[in-house]
């Protein structure tokens, strides 16, 4: 898969019919190769919605560029 041309999104389905629609990720996780680890904290992320300059979204990923000059987010 790729994101342009013959392999582009709208191919995808082809060989991961479940990416057909809404669901277009062809990454496969497989659970029992995943494992917890009781080392890593826990992740927080916050932003202050006021501070976002612009946001783009090209279909593929989402871009906010923020003004954090006063660390917000």
């Amino acid at each position: 898969w790729s994101y342009d041309g013959d392999n582009g999104p709208d191919q995808w389905y082809k060989n991961y019919p479940i990416a057909k629609g809404r669901h277009q990720s062809p990454i496969e996780i497989n659970n029992k190769d995943v494992h917890y680890d009781r080392s890593l904290l826990p992740w927080f992320a916050s932003y202050d919605p006021g501070a976002a300059k612009t946001i783009l979204n090209n279909g593929k990923t989402c871009r906010v560029v923020f003004d954090d000059s006063f660390d917000r987010s």
